[in-house]
């Protein structure tokens, strides 16, 4: 059955980059589960690793950026009638980017939707020969054949009279058309992952609602999971079953959606909380903000990074690493406000 097997698991993840200002650990210790057929939401501020993490289980990280330790189990299932069955899990980080394995995985078998559509596809190839391009690149097919595929994905994503779009250039098609044209791109040899980074972030919100429910009956319609990343807690809500909240390069809550936004307890998406604007408040009331900014990426502090802007830190926050910790079943918390949990670990 579709959303009870796990797909992907990411398993202590380190992703640094060493620059000459210093060393950037952009991805540092991050674990979260993808399950088949579901959505995992993926929240928190910019440069808090959200885009990095995808970028790695792509294996396409820019230089100088490696995976320096961490396990990325992706489980391949074969498909009998109506049940699945374990074929071989393969670990991703071992995978040299540039191989021939790699490339069989990335844009088929796990593709990605980038934040900006403008600058992700080609200005100078139409919509139909992208499409087409990652279709024959991964499908024994005819050219003709791949063009039929092309129209046929962009039908199901609603782009208007794609038999004219296909030919279209992106410069020539409205934001909202150029991200359908990117889901479509995405979509055409039906992947397993879907990865959407901030696929609504450009666009108003009449036509971020489209690409949303769009996005939700494509994921019904072909059974595939999706890693949607966003700083959108609305979205999240919306979106996903279960979410993880990042803060600089760690993974600091992972539950459910209901029980993150009803129980939270890490300092750090209570915060995010707090921050969203409720029409129910008072409007003379002023949002509350996160104090501070995020940390110098090079002079990061010591301890728990959330400290010099949590409102619940103790001295002991200042030096100790906070521990992982299993606060209610399936709900996980790095924070030494429950370092007393006899599920404690020194996980990440």
């Amino acid at each position: 059955m579709v959303g009870n097997k796990t797909l992907l698991e990411v398993k202590g993840l380190k992703t640094y980059f060493p620059l000459d200002e210093g060393l950037v650990r952009a991805v540092d210790g991050a674990d979260f589960e993808i399950q088949q057929g579901r959505t995992l939401g993926v929240v928190g501020e910019s440069g808090c690793g959200k885009s990095v993490t995808a970028q790695s289980i792509l294996r396409i990280v820019p230089p100088p950026g490696d995976i320096l330790e961490g396990e990325l189990l992706f489980h391949r299932y074969s498909k009998e009638g109506d049940a699945f069955s374990m074929a071989d899990v393969i670990d991703l980080a071992k995978l040299d980017p540039r191989g021939r394995e790699i490339r069989t995985i990335r844009g088929n078998e796990i593709a990605m939707v980038f934040q900006e559509p403008m600058t992700s596809l080609s200005p100078v190839h139409t919509m139909g020969n992208q499409i087409t391009e990652a279709i024959l690149l991964h499908q024994e097919t005819s050219k003709a054949e791949a063009r039929e595929k092309a129209l046929d994905i962009l039908h199901r994503v609603g782009m208007p009279k794609p038999s004219q779009t296909i030919d279209s250039y992106p410069f020539e098609l409205s934001g909202g058309m150029r991200q359908r044209g990117m889901i479509a791109m995405a979509l055409s040899c039906h992947p397993s992952l879907l990865i959407a980074d901030e696929p609504t972030t450009a666009l108003d919100v009449t036509t971020e609602a489209q690409i949303l429910d769009l996005m939700r009956q494509l994921q019904e319609d072909l059974g595939m999971a999706i890693m949607f990343i966003t700083h959108d807690l609305g979205v999240i809500a919306e979106m996903a079953e279960t979410a993880v909240v990042m803060y600089l390069g760690k993974v600091v809550e992972r539950a459910d959606v209901d029980t993150l936004y009803y129980d939270a307890r890490h300092p750090y998406t209570q915060a995010l909380l707090r921050s969203i604007p409720r029409i129910t408040e008072d409007r003379r009331k002023w949002l509350e903000a996160i104090r501070g900014m995020v940390p110098d990426p090079y002079n990061l502090p010591s301890g728990c990074p959330f400290h010099p802007r949590c409102r619940s830190a103790q001295g002991e926050c200042r030096e100790v690493e906070p521990p992982w910790v299993e606060v209610e079943p399936d709900h996980w918390a790095r924070c030494i406000l429950y370092a007393d949990s006899t599920t404690a670990t020194a996980q990440g």
